[in-house]
C-alpha cells in the first residue's frame, strides 16, 4: 500500500478524529489566557498558527474576535473553507503555504494574540525551523500580545515511551461507518524524534466494504528546559509553563502534553530575527 502525505490524507478525517474535543471551551480558555475575553477583546484579531480545518478559528470568531487561520497544508485549509461561519460572527480568514510568504503579505498587520494548538511546533523538522517560525510569529504580534503554545513534553516521552494503539471513531451522519486508526510509533531517543506510522481504515458495514490508507508522521519533541531556551532565543517572555488545560500547574515527567503562555514584551530589532537563525540539527 502506498504511503500518503500525512496532511493531505488526514484533512478528510481530521474532524472525525478530534470530534470529542470541546472546541468552544478550548477557545474560551485560550482567549482568557490571551486576555482577549469580553471587553478586552473588542477590535482584537487573533492568529491560529497550524489551524487544521479551522474549528477553533470559527469559535474565536463566534466570540467576537476577528480570526486568521494559517496551516501549511492546502488540504486542511480547503476543508476549513467549506465550513460556514455562524451568523453574526466576526470576520475569518484562512491562508496556507509558506509562513514567511504569509507574513510578507500581511503588510505590517499586528495580531492581538496567537495560539498554536495540536502540537504544531513538534511537526517541524528541527529546532532551527521552530525558532524561525517563532520569530516570524513574534514579529507579527503587537507589543505585549500573548501566545499560547501546546507541545509534547520530551521528559514524559522518555519516561513513558509511546506504544502501539488502536482507536475507533464514529463518523458523523454516517451510522454505518466507522473510522479505525492504528498507530505504531518508533522512538529515536538521540534525535528526540517519534515517527508515527498510521494505518487508517474507514469501514462501511452496510456495504461490507472498507477503504484504507497509510501515512507516516514525524514529531520532534524537546524537553521543558529546551523549550524555555527556544522561546527565550525567539525573544518571548515565558509567563507560564503548565500541564495542558491546567494553567499554573507545574509540569512533571508524567505530563505528556504541556503548554506555554508567552508574551511579546519587546519587538525591537535586538531580538533574533528569522534571517539570523543559524541553529541546525542534521539528521543522522
Amino acid at each position: 500500500m502506498p504511503v500518503a502525505d500525512y496532511h493531505d490524507q488526514f484533512a478528510s478525517v481530521f474532524d472525525t478524529i478530534y470530534q470529542d474535543r470541546d472546541v468552544a471551551a478550548e477557545s474560551r480558555y485560550c482567549t482568557e489566557l490571551l486576555e482577549l475575553d469580553g471587553v478586552r477583546g473588542r477590535g482584537a484579531h487573533i492568529l491560529d498558527f497550524g489551524c487544521g480545518t479551522g474549528s477553533h478559528v470559527f469559535a474565536f470568531a463566534e466570540s467576537g474576535l476577528a480570526a486568521t487561520g494559517f496551516d501549511v497544508s492546502t488540504a486542511m485549509i480547503a476543508q476549513a473553507r467549506k465550513k460556514a461561519p455562524s451568523a453574526g460572527s466576526a470576520p475569518v480568514h484562512f491562508e496556507s503555504g509558506d509562513f514567511s510568504d504569509f507574513r510578507r503579505h500581511q503588510n505590517g498587520t499586528k495580531f492581538s494574540g496567537a495560539v498554536s494548538l495540536f502540537n504544531v511546533f513538534n511537526c517541524m523538522p528541527n529546532p532551527a525551523a521552530m525558532l524561525s517560525h517563532l520569530c516570524l510569529i513574534r514579529e507579527g504580534l503587537a507589543p505585549g500580545a500573548r501566545f499560547v503554545v501546546d507541545v509534547w513534553n520530551g521528559a514524559a516521552v522518555f519516561a513513558d515511551e509511546p506504544r502501539p494503539s488502536v482507536r475507533h471513531f464514529s463518523v458523523e451522519k454516517k451510522p454505518d461507518h466507522e473510522l479505525v486508526r492504528i498507530t505504531v510509533p518508533k522512538l529515536e531517543r538521540i534525535e528526540q524524534v517519534c515517527i508515527l506510522h498510521y494505518r487508517m481504515l474507514t469501514l462501511n458495514r452496510a456495504a461490507g466494504s472498507f477503504t484504507e490508507f497509510e501515512s507516516v508522521h514525524t514529531l520532534r519533541f524537546l524537553t521543558p528546559v529546551q523549550y524555555r531556551h527556544l522561546f527565550e532565543m525567539g525573544g518571548m517572555t515565558i509567563i507560564d509553563e503548565f500541564v495542558h488545560g491546567r494553567p499554573g500547574t507545574p509540569v512533571t515527567e508524567h505530563d505528556w502534553y504541556i503548554s506555554y503562555l508567552l508574551r511579546n514584551d519587546d519587538s525591537s530589532a535586538s531580538h533574533t530575527s528569522p534571517r539570523d537563525v543559524t541553529l541546525e540539527v542534521v539528521p543522522r
